[in-house]
Protein backbone atom coordinates (compact mmCIF):
# COMPACT_ATOMS: atom_id res chain seq x y z
CA UNK A 1 0.00 0.00 0.00
CA UNK A 2 1.41 3.36 -1.00
CA UNK A 3 1.14 6.25 1.43
CA UNK A 4 1.80 9.80 0.23
CA UNK A 5 2.05 12.22 3.16
CA UNK A 6 3.71 15.61 3.67
CA UNK A 7 5.99 14.29 6.42
CA UNK A 8 6.05 10.58 5.60
CA UNK A 9 9.69 10.34 6.66
CA UNK A 10 8.77 11.34 10.22
CA UNK A 11 5.65 9.17 10.18
CA UNK A 12 7.62 6.07 9.23
CA UNK A 13 10.25 6.74 11.91
CA UNK A 14 7.54 7.29 14.52
CA UNK A 15 5.76 4.07 13.57
CA UNK A 16 9.01 2.15 14.03
CA UNK A 17 10.18 4.00 17.15
CA UNK A 18 6.89 3.86 19.05
CA UNK A 19 5.79 0.48 17.64
CA UNK A 20 2.54 2.01 16.33
CA UNK A 21 2.03 -0.69 13.70
CA UNK A 22 3.00 -4.32 13.71
CA UNK A 23 6.06 -5.09 11.62
CA UNK A 24 4.02 -7.18 9.19
CA UNK A 25 1.84 -4.12 8.46
CA UNK A 26 4.84 -1.81 8.11
CA UNK A 27 6.35 -4.19 5.57
CA UNK A 28 3.21 -3.74 3.44
CA UNK A 29 3.41 0.09 3.46
CA UNK A 30 5.52 2.27 1.18
CA UNK A 31 5.93 5.76 2.64
CA UNK A 32 6.57 8.68 0.30
CA UNK A 33 6.45 12.46 0.58
CA UNK A 34 4.02 14.32 -1.67
CA UNK A 35 5.59 16.17 -4.59
CA UNK A 36 4.86 19.66 -3.32
CA UNK A 37 6.61 19.00 -0.01
CA UNK A 38 9.46 16.67 -1.00
CA UNK A 39 11.74 19.49 -2.13
CA UNK A 40 11.55 21.23 1.24
CA UNK A 41 13.08 18.13 2.85
CA UNK A 42 16.78 17.42 3.03
CA UNK A 43 18.66 15.55 0.34
CA UNK A 44 18.59 12.17 2.17
CA UNK A 45 14.79 12.39 2.51
CA UNK A 46 14.43 13.28 -1.16
CA UNK A 47 16.52 10.28 -2.21
CA UNK A 48 14.54 7.84 -0.08
CA UNK A 49 11.00 9.23 -0.06
CA UNK A 50 10.56 10.91 -3.47
CA UNK A 51 7.50 9.26 -5.11
CA UNK A 52 9.20 8.99 -8.52
CA UNK A 53 12.05 7.06 -6.93
CA UNK A 54 9.72 4.50 -5.34
CA UNK A 55 8.20 1.55 -7.18
CA UNK A 56 4.47 1.66 -7.78
CA UNK A 57 3.80 5.39 -7.55
CA UNK A 58 4.24 6.33 -11.21
CA UNK A 59 3.66 10.05 -11.71
CA UNK A 60 1.43 10.45 -8.64
CA UNK A 61 1.97 13.78 -6.92
CA UNK A 62 0.02 13.17 -3.71
CA UNK A 63 -1.82 16.47 -4.02
CA UNK A 64 -5.23 15.09 -5.06
CA UNK A 65 -6.99 16.23 -1.91
CA UNK A 66 -5.65 19.79 -2.23
CA UNK A 67 -6.63 19.89 -5.90
CA UNK A 68 -10.14 18.77 -5.02
CA UNK A 69 -10.49 21.46 -2.33
CA UNK A 70 -9.26 24.06 -4.80
CA UNK A 71 -11.84 22.94 -7.37
CA UNK A 72 -14.69 23.50 -4.89
CA UNK A 73 -13.19 26.57 -3.17
CA UNK A 74 -15.82 28.90 -4.66
CA UNK A 75 -18.53 26.90 -2.90
CA UNK A 76 -16.79 27.00 0.46
CA UNK A 77 -16.98 30.78 0.83
CA UNK A 78 -20.77 30.66 0.48
CA UNK A 79 -21.14 27.87 3.01
CA UNK A 80 -19.22 29.60 5.81
CA UNK A 81 -21.27 31.26 8.52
Amino acid sequence: VGLLYDIACQLERSCVKWDLLKEEYLDCLAFTISMFHVFSHGWPCQCIYHPQRRTGFGLADGEGCEQFWHSISKLIAYLRV
